[in-house]
């Protein structure tokens, strides 16, 4: 008997238990389950709101569904719910109005942690209360709240970590990297999405419809759930059998992230590129689903399940994706030159740069006379102090509301607003407002401001 055999053994389980806990609780960046919070938030928020006026009738106990009718008609005794202590149909409503309240504030990440448990137990309640009213997406909101609930991202996108970051940004330090977490609620949320997926194609292929091409047709001819006229959706009927098979190969294909590393490095994969594929595949996807049928808040749960999945390797892909389609420049940067002893600039600019998930600009105080005469030695002071400038690699350079405008496109956050300063009018207003701003600025300090 080899006398080596017992430590052979303890470092294999070592090596396993290292492995492991690595698989685990490696630290990871927390910012996908802060989007992931937002999103959340705001898609029972949005469709919350949209129910307030049926939430006595379908949730207190003179509704639809009276208390002692629930287990006849759940088939269910034991459904844990606020609503069976809280009857009075004011209290009910109160509770609800709660649940919205709390979302706010998980948006704005005011107390996130705290706001979250709240929230997603009084969505619990209601869910618990009369699931005859839930949907699949109401489902996939309960589970990605469920989530959410015991993962320890609450730091992030929170107004804790603003002021943090705004401390640092006034003492001239760099910012705080993105906050971290371990990797299992990441994991745990994607095993959930291999699941609906893998699980919803299995029981697709049970039935004929979708093996013989028709399922997707069928569905985007239904009237209860299409958004548009008929007549405008049978032309899309031609490609409903495409349509219905690529359906059932985009949900199998979420088991490509369950082959070893070593099948996908021999296929030439990897997961990190198969994530990201099924993730874009699942936007185009959902995204179609929302645009063309009403199916509730279904999309818009998996949309925001997606978010929790993401890590600081495909904020990076993506990052390097967009900022290649502007220049091939990896090192390109917009000079956004400012008033650092202007307290209003300083939190405007701070600001920008917190919102600079492309890593795009280059904050720059005109006051700093060496850096300034690096990048902008033919702009005049006094110029400079009228108004904000940027300045493209290519010297092209923009100031005031043109520039402001000019960096609602490289901000993502932004974009939906960019085409909306080209209507009639925007322009002149914005450079009113603008200069009576820059006028006035100098009335504000780091904490108010007399404009």
């Amino acid at each position: 008997m080899n006398a080596n055999a017992p430590r052979q053994h303890r470092q294999v389980l070592a090596e396993a238990g290292h492995k492991i806990e690595r698989f685990f609780f490696r630290p990871i960046s927390a910012s996908g389950f802060g989007l992931m919070r937002i999103a959340w938030a705001l898609t029972v928020l949005i469709y919350g709101v949209g129910h307030l006026p049926d939430v006595a009738r379908y949730y207190g106990a003179e509704g639809l569904l009276p208390a002692e009718m629930e287990h006849i008609v759940t088939r269910g005794a034991y459904r844990l719910t606020l609503l069976h202590v809280i009857t009075d149909p004011q209290a009910v409503v109160f509770l609800y109005a709660l649940m919205l309240a709390a979302c706010v504030f998980m948006i704005l990440g005011i107390a996130p942690r705290l706001m979250t448990v709240i929230a997603v137990l009084l969505l619990f309640s209601f869910h618990e209360r009369n699931p005859l009213s839930l949907g699949g997406g109401d489902t996939t909101l309960r589970n990605v709240g469920f989530l959410l609930m015991l993962a320890p991202c609450g730091l992030a996108f929170s107004k804790k970590r603003w002021r943090a970051q705004w401390e640092r940004w006034r003492a001239n330090m760099p910012l705080l990297p993105p906050t971290q977490m371990p990797a299992w609620p990441m994991r745990l949320m994607l095993w959930q999405l291999i699941i609906i997926y893998v699980a919803t194609g299995w029981d697709k292929v049970l039935g004929s419809m979708w093996l013989d091409g028709t399922a997707v047709g069928s569905t985007l001819l239904h009237t209860h759930f299409v958004r548009w006229p008929l007549p405008w959706m049978m032309t899309l009927g031609v490609g409903t059998a495409v349509f219905t098979y690529a359906t059932l190969i985009f949900e199998f294909a979420w088991l490509l992230l369950l082959f070893p590393n070593a099948v996908l490095k021999f296929m030439r994969l990897s997961k990190g590129a198969i994530k990201r594929g099924l993730l874009i595949g699942g936007v185009l996807f959902h995204g179609g689903i929302f645009i063309l049928m009403d199916v509730g808040s279904f999309s818009a749960a998996i949309l925001t399940a997606y978010l929790g999945v993401l890590t600081e390797e495909d904020f990076t892909a993506m990052r390097n994706f967009w900022n290649n389609l502007w220049s091939k420049d990896k090192h390109q940067k917009i000079a956004m030159l400012f008033d650092g002893h202007c307290g209003l600039c300083q939190k405007s600019v701070f600001t920008l740069v917190t919102l600079d998930h492309l890593h795009r600009l280059k904050p720059i105080d005109f006051h700093d006379a060496e850096r300034k005469k690096q990048c902008a030695a033919d702009i005049a002071l006094k110029d400079l102090d009228k108004a904000m400038h940027i300045r493209f690699s290519n010297k092209k350079t923009l100031k005031g509301f043109s520039a402001a405008h000019a960096l609602t496109w490289h901000l993502p956050v932004f974009w939906i607003l960019a085409p909306l300063m080209y209507l009639p009018g925007v322009s002149s207003l914005g450079n009113k407002i603008y200069k009576r701003i820059a006028r006035n600025r100098k009335k504000c300090t780091h904490e108010s401001c007399g404009i």
